[in-house]
């Protein structure tokens, strides 16, 4: 059996827990950065659909986004409704094992997460459409 969860918008750098795994789609999320990076203010604005505070907060995020250092465990990472019911913190050893094997997360900005692969906050929902009409579905079909 498969679990499978989407991320939230509301995520939490904890470093406490080193990750024990790396992205398995690392490098089109270093693309997909790049591309972030090289977005002007006015067109993160618009895919973002944020108001002029949240703006600021991701344009510095993208700008000092390290995807090599200072990471925490997915599982740890997302501080949304389901996550908070999940309640990581308290399980124990075993069920994090279980969970490392058949639980995965769909992120816009990583692809496929387990658990514990390491990653940094974000904010990049699926339904993001970029300047050039394309979109994170077919980027990651």
């Amino acid at each position: 059996m498969k679990i499978i969860f989407s991320p939230t918008k509301k995520m939490i750098q904890d470093e406490d827990l080193a990750p024990k795994t790396t992205p398995v789609f690392l490098s089109k999320t270093e693309t997909l950065l790049e591309k972030l990076r090289g977005m002007s203010a006015e067109q993160l604005q618009r895919m973002y659909r944020c108001n002029d505070k949240i703006l600021a907060e991701n344009m510095k995020r993208i700008e000092t986004m390290n995807l090599h250092e200072n990471l925490s465990p997915a599982l740890f990472s997302y501080s949304g409704l389901a996550f908070q019911h999940l309640s990581a913190t308290s399980l124990c050893q075993d069920e994090l094992d279980y969970l490392q094997e058949h639980f995965r997360i769909l992120s816009g900005f990583y692809g496929v997460l387990k658990p514990m692969d390491g990653i940094t906050p974000y904010r990049l929902e699926m339904l993001s459409v970029f300047p050039d009409g394309s979109n994170l579905y077919d980027y990651w079909n």
